[in-house]
């Protein structure tokens, strides 16, 4: 094992868990290695994963997982940890690595230059469960699930949905249950609330919402991912947080053959990143949330005087459940909560973080308000330009793309049947992630059938939404120099085709939308453009 290029065949082990953390301990202490994975499929059982999955699947985290298991450092299982690697290559073209028990399948925390080949990530017992209906009436329905997703009565259910075979589509509502029994093998009756004439409907019921991500970027810079594939994981696909530079080349996050449930929320999210975030001909269908949300947090303001304050993300999702923090000569933004608009800039002396106490005090170059109240601080120096290309999404939860940071492109995507709108453009005070977006492009995609569901159709929006979620939503030119041109909207009878508010200096022009109502809605913003458009 002398050379640069090393083979998991190298390396011995009691199972593959054992020969992976072998392998990838030998990379960490040999910058510019090569680990060759090669074709089969691994299945990586890690005895504290199956006992949180068992704990979850009987019941014993509620029938939510997400309030135990998503907080704050909670302890986790990994596979491929392959924090503090330099210039490392896994390549795995063949190889799946098929997860017993929830994990975090691949860490990449703290490193530079990794880059991950052809590898596939998926799970022994998926973490949602499919059956059909074989009994209905008023009060319940009976669910006969299939053989490989074993089930009991205590099971989680927080979203249920059913899948629509003729439609190639999940329904465009979902629904919960007030209480469960087990009636026979592989049978359950769900009591309570459920949508007419559903006999001999497939129905779909996810076991969580978020959780680790499938693949976790952290603290690192330039890492490329290509020809990765994710089947399935209980939370969300990638997630990358204060990094810099992530490329993913032909990534799909897609349900394995035959199937029609990939990840169960967002297929990625990107938290406090900088350098380019550049999605190329990528695949994404079935996920339980947005196929890419790109933003940082707005902090909440504390304990301040003078120019020294104590900051927190609250109220909001921290998606990567570490303590997010500005940096030593990051600029912040002061921003008015109730509107979202930023009133000063002020670039950061010093950091002092507590993550115990999930806050960082901050030394500023000039005095802050006597009242902070009524202030979020948001950090722009983390905020990424993002390309979105010839991408395919298709047959998800939530909205495709959503940019709440500067400098976009996305260009020559298929978007379809994605249950909330195709593209939003937002800043979003309720979940405390921002901020208004400016120099965007949206050229030469199609959005079809989208916005059909309750969940992430954002005002009546099929194709575009341009607006802000906070207290007061009628503030003008927050989000500025925006491009839509050449797109393809093809709407089922809905309010708008693109929806914009809050806006300065839009260009709407050559594109079609048919199927809405309202085909370009304008409110609250100056100098937009709507022109040489053909609706029908």
């Amino acid at each position: 094992m002398a050379g640069k290029t090393v083979s998991l065949k190298d390396f011995a082990g009691q199972n593959a868990l054992d020969r992976l953390k072998k392998a990838v301990r030998y990379c960490q202490k040999n910058p510019g290695t090569t680990l060759i994975i090669p074709p089969g499929r691994y299945l990586v059982r890690d005895e504290a994963a199956v006992r949180l999955m068992e704990d979850a699947m009987n019941g014993k985290l509620g029938n939510n997982p997400q309030e135990h298991i998503f907080t704050h450092y909670f302890p986790y299982s990994r596979c491929l940890d392959l924090s503090g690697c330099e210039n490392i290559t896994i390549e795995g073209y063949g190889a799946w690595i098929v997860c017993d028990g929830w994990m975090e399948p691949v860490s990449i925390e703290n490193s530079r230059n990794v880059t991950v080949k052809g590898l596939t990530i998926d799970y022994f017992r998926k973490p949602y469960s499919i059956g059909t209906v074989t009994y209905e009436s008023p009060e319940y329905y009976d669910v006969k699930f299939d053989g490989e997703y074993p089930v009991n009565a205590n099971m989680p259910s927080p979203r249920i949905y059913a899948y629509l075979w003729e439609m190639g589509r999940f329904s465009s509502k979902g629904w919960d249950c007030e209480k469960k029994e087990l009636i026979a093998a592989q049978t359950i009756r769900f009591y309570g609330e459920k949508p007419e004439a559903i006999m001999g409907k497939t129905v779909c019921v996810w076991h969580s919402f978020h959780f680790r991500p499938a693949i976790f970027i952290h603290e690192s810079a330039d890492t490329a991912l290509y020809e990765v594939t994710i089947h399935s994981q209980p939370g969300m696909g990638i997630v990358g947080h204060r990094s810099e530079n992530i490329h993913a080349t032909r990534l799909r996050i897609v349900p394995e053959a035959g199937n029609f449930i990939s990840t169960n929320t967002d297929a990625t999210h990107f938290t406090s990143c900088k350098g380019e975030l550049c999605f190329e001909n990528c695949q994404f269908e079935g996920h339980g949330d947005d196929a890419i949300n790109v933003h940082n947090y707005y902090y909440t303001v504390k304990n301040s005087a003078g120019s020294a304050c104590e900051i927190m993300v609250e109220e909001a999702d921290a998606h990567a459940q570490v303590l997010d923090y500005p940096d030593v000569s990051d600029t912040l933004e002061l921003v008015h909560a109730d509107t979202l608009l930023s009133v000063k800039e002020y670039k950061v002396l010093s950091v002092e973080n507590n993550k115990n106490l999930w806050k960082s005090k901050v030394v500023l170059n000039d005095v802050l308000p006597e009242n902070c109240s009524g202030y979020f601080l948001v950090n722009t120096t983390r905020l990424p330009s993002l390309k979105f290309l010839g991408c395919h999404v298709k047959n998800h939860l939530a909205r495709g793309v959503l940019i709440k940071t500067r400098n976009v492109l996305v260009e020559g995507c298929t978007f379809e049947d994605s249950m909330g709108t195709a593209i939003h453009i937002a800043a979003e005070g309720g979940w405390r992630e921002g901020v208004p977006s400016s120099h965007v492009i949206i050229r030469n995609n199609r959005m079809l059938r989208c916005g059909h569901g309750n969940h992430g159709r954002m005002i009546g929006a099929s194709g575009i939404c341009v607006n802000i979620d906070a207290e007061k939503t009628d503030t003008p030119n927050l989000h500025k120099d925006i491009l839509i041109e050449g797109n393809m909207i093809a709407g089922e009878n809905l309010p708008q085709g693109i929806y914009i508010s809050c806006a300065k200096d839009v260009m709407v022009r050559h594109n079609e939308i048919a199927g809405c109502i309202e085909p370009v809605k304008v409110l609250h913003s100056t100098n937009v453009t709507v022109k040489e458009n053909y609706f029908r």
